[in-house]
């Protein structure tokens, strides 16, 4: 859910940028939008959809990300704020899509992809090698030895 209204989608298409989170957000981004991120004047961290939208979709993200369940975030921090729960889960965001970020960045830099197509070709060379003989032999081609 949308980070700025917990009733509408998450979508890279929404009219505010601090509503959803990209793949490719830096790190700063992605903190500054979590720790802007809608909550309730209340300051329990409990699951509820119903009464706390906000948090609860808060609680989610946090839960795919770390692989705790909603039960085990709500006893973690029983005894904290929001403003520690935001801090963390903007952490935890960072560090999961910090592979992703890492594999784009990667793949950007000049002759990246170059690279890894001319090593795939080199590699299906290769495999090929034994059959196209074989083929040539068939046909009576010969490879000229000097």
């Amino acid at each position: 859910m949308s980070l700025t209204d917990p009733e509408e989608k998450m979508s890279k298409s929404a009219s505010n940028p601090k509503s959803f989170i990209a793949l490719l957000d830096p790190p700063e981004v992605i903190k500054k939008k979590i720790m802007s991120a809608v909550t309730d004047s209340d300051s329990v961290i409990r699951y509820d959809e119903e009464n706390k939208p906000a948090v609860s979709n808060l609680m989610v993200i946090y839960s795919l990300c770390s692989g705790e369940s909603i039960e085990e975030i709500t006893q973690n921090y029983a005894s904290y704020g929001y403003g520690k729960f935001k801090k963390d889960l903007a952490e935890l965001v960072v560090e999961t899509l910090r592979p992703i970020q890492n594999k784009v960045n990667e793949l950007s830099a000049p002759g990246a992809i170059e690279s890894i197509l001319m090593a795939g070709a080199a590699k299906a060379q290769e495999a090929a090698q034994p059959k196209l003989r074989l083929f040539q032999n068939k046909l009576g081609l010969f490879a000229i030895q000097s």
